[in-house]
């Protein structure tokens, strides 16, 4: 898997603009995509009003998310009608749900050319040359190390996604409708884009995919997270793993020890809880309940003191009253975790949740929403100042242009895109790592000054193709 390997096969010299929606995992698709144009030799990178080609990959998985979906298409509708754009590609969990309607139903949107569903993309390719104007194979694909990927993150955190689909049927969640079912990749596929992603340039590789504690167990012969992180944790040249998006139910003594353990593995895990409240999960089939929300916090917490958990819940699902919204407040101000999302219940059509009785008003739904997140922000900061004083090591994203001498970058405890950052005081080159002592803190960010130079020098590359 390099980039010899997927050299330019045939003169090309059509440019493409793509726009990636939603999560990290979409993008990585994206990603995909834009690989297998590039080693056809599309010209990957344009903006949209000079592009040949507009890629639009969306999000479908709640109301919200499609609302920005449906708004970015209609502007990349306006884009090609004032460029040069011949083809306009509306792809991923969107197009996967709506399929035809998409374009038959909303005005205007007949000028899209190409529909993809979220198993087709890896055919871009054929889909473009033979005139196709849709299609959604079954949902079953699931990338390896033989596709060509196009970075489109900072070239020292990347992505790499070890399996596709989800089969928890949560009661609110369309994603097994749009994605499949769990399916892992090998994990000798994984280490060799793993491998891979660091020979171009990566230092921090963030695990991804719909539960990643799920990993291995539909595998023959069957393996696990642990023991994935394991075989990465041993890589020449890299310096962080970051494991998102964990199911309490399944966070062992296993996964805390290789936490604890494991030296390149950050003392951070993302576990979505969704609530407190027993009859609120079990009304999401959401397996374990409360017992194991508690037992996952004091397993993790029990082998790694320091750990940073982030966690995803929400407010307003259908028949929630107000004693079990005051009893996840209550169980927050108690777990205090470092990190916190919340998001209102938005009914999604198909899903049990959606025709469940006593759905909660939006007024009321947004007022839960609002006290969650200024109890949060409290304890955020709270945790916060505790580190003053301290000193992390942290990852350079960003030099501050005008300054030259204020970087912004991540410690262990910040993930991109979702986290706080580092402010420092220092000059550092982006890409590199530093040892900062914490000078201040809000409710967000940390601030502080460069105590030590640069550690794991590395400037950053050119982006390549793998």
């Amino acid at each position: 898997m390099s980039a010899k390997k997927h050299k330019r096969q045939r003169a090309n010299d059509k440019t493409v603009a793509a726009v990636s929606l939603g999560c990290n995992k979409n993008l990585v698709d994206t990603e995909v995509a834009l690989g297998a144009l590039a080693s056809a030799g599309y010209i990957v990178g344009a903006e949209p009003c000079d592009a040949d080609i507009i890629i639009v990959n969306t999000c479908g998985f709640i109301e919200s998310a499609v609302e920005e979906s449906l708004g970015v298409i209609d502007d990349m509708i306006e884009a090609k009608k004032e460029g040069k754009c011949s083809k306009l590609v509306v792809m991923g969990c969107l197009a996967e749900r709506f399929r035809t309607d998409l374009r038959d139903d909303v005005e205007g949107f007949d000028e899209i050319d190409l529909l993809v569903g979220t198993s087709s993309y890896p055919r871009i390719i054929e889909l473009l040359e033979s005139g196709a104007t849709e299609d959604f194979a079954p949902q079953k694909f699931i990338h390896t190390h033989e596709d060509p990927r196009f970075p489109a993150t900072l070239p020292w955190s990347m992505y790499l996604k070890i399996a596709e689909g989800c089969s928890n049927q949560c009661a609110y969640c369309r994603i097994p409708s749009l994605r499949g079912p769990y399916r892992s990749r090998t994990p000798e596929s994984l280490e060799v884009e793993a491998a891979a992603l660091v020979g171009i340039g990566a230092r921090e590789l963030i695990l991804i995919a719909q539960d990643t504690t799920r990993y291995g167990t539909d595998l023959v012969p069957k393996t696990s997270l642990p023991e994935l992180l394991g075989r990465l944790n041993g890589m020449d040249n890299l310096r962080r793993l970051r494991v998102m998006y964990m199911y309490p139910e399944l966070v062992t003594d296993a996964l805390a020890e290789a936490v604890a353990k494991l030296s390149k593995v950050c003392n951070y895990i993302d576990m979505p809880i969704q609530h407190i409240d027993d009859d609120i999960l079990d009304s999401m089939k959401r397996r374990g309940g409360s017992s194991a929300v508690r037992r996952a916090i004091e397993t993790l917490r029990s082998y790694v003191p320091d750990i940073c958990i982030r966690t995803t819940v929400m407010v307003g699902y259908p028949g929630e009253t107000k004693e079990q919204y005051e009893k996840l407040i209550e169980f927050l101000r108690e777990a205090r975790f470092d990190r916190l999302g919340a998001f209102t219940y938005s009914p999604e059509d198909g899903t049990p949740a959606a025709g469940m009785p006593d759905q909660v008003p939006d007024e009321v739904k947004v007022a839960r929403y609002n006290r969650l997140m200024e109890l949060q922000q409290e304890i955020s900061l709270r945790k916060n100042e505790s580190l003053i004083g301290s000193t992390l090591e942290v990852l350079v994203d960003e030099v501050d242009e005008e300054s030259g001498n204020i970087c912004y970058g991540r410690s262990y405890r910040d993930a991109p895109d979702i986290d706080g950052c580092v402010e420092i005081e220092g000059a550092a080159e982006p890409g590199t790592f530093v040892h900062v002592k914490i000078t201040g803190a809000g409710e967000y960010d940390l601030f502080g000054k460069i105590s030590s130079p640069h550690i794991s020098p590395m400037r950053a590359k050119k982006r390549e193709m793998i």
